[in-house]
């Protein structure tokens, strides 16, 4: 059981409840409780005040040892505590070493091609303009993966998965799976012109139709004729690139 979970029930709360005080969806509480998206320290603070524990009770549970049963402490926010009941089991570990960890090890020869976009179209966040503007590290989980490219995320439309201005490491070969980031291309009104793009998740694809959904605003978007698509490109997701 997740941390997050382990203080919503706690406090008595279902997940709608959670999401209506927090400002966010009932599937948002779901996917970070289910660890699907990552509890970074803007959604821990979010969401910890209307719990009765502090961000860093949830970012950073800490492990009975005594116990032996792998219980977590926990640090009330409020008079309001969260009542007493079954602690949740730690869903991280904390190194016990003190060196600090060597970032370079985490990054590989510089020589991942970064393609340009243009601005958006009707329909597109962005339009690749075909030229390549620059290389980006190669990193360790991705060492023998070929013609991975990298673009810079345009706009917040599936934040906080993926912020405005993110470089995202795109794998051209790997059939993107539903729930997957995934890079679409249209075709240009003209054959010599490229079309509009935008980086959605998958929801589903088949009898010739291409579904996604966003974040912001969240909900599906319309089906796409996959005769209109050029391209679908899976956006490779951080710990697959530093080989977790």
């Amino acid at each position: 059981m997740s941390a997050l979970r382990h203080f919503r029930t706690k406090a008595g709360l279902s997940q709608q409840a959670l999401a209506t005080a927090a400002g966010t969806s009932q599937p948002q509480i779901k996917r970070l409780e289910a660890g699907e998206r990552t509890l970074s320290k803007k959604w821990a603070e979010q969401l910890a005040p209307h719990l009765g524990v502090t961000a860093e009770a949830l970012l950073f549970p800490r492990q009975l040892i005594e116990s032996g049963a792998g219980e977590v402490a926990t640090t009330n926010a409020t008079d309001a505590a969260a009542p007493s009941g079954h602690a949740a089991e730690p869903n991280i570990i904390l190194p016990e070493a003190s060196s600090p960890i060597d970032t370079s090890l985490f990054k590989g020869p510089r020589n991942v091609p970064v393609y340009g976009t243009g601005s958006g179209g009707d329909g597109g966040d962005f339009s690749f303009n075909g030229q390549l503007i620059d290389h980006a590290p190669r990193p360790p989980g991705i060492a023998n993966r070929k013609d991975v490219y990298v673009v810079y995320l345009v706009g917040d439309s599936i934040s906080p998965a993926y912020e405005d201005g993110t470089p995202i490491y795109v794998d051209p070969h790997r059939r993107p799976q539903p729930r997957d980031y995934v890079v679409v291309e249209l075709r240009g009104k003209r054959e010599d012109e490229p079309g509009p793009a935008f980086v959605k998740r998958l929801v589903a694809r088949g009898a010739g139709k291409l579904k996604l959904e966003q974040h912001n605003p969240s909900g599906p978007l319309d089906p796409i004729d996959e005769s209109d698509v050029v391209r679908v490109h899976r956006v490779i997701p951080w710990p697959e690139l530093i080989g977790i």
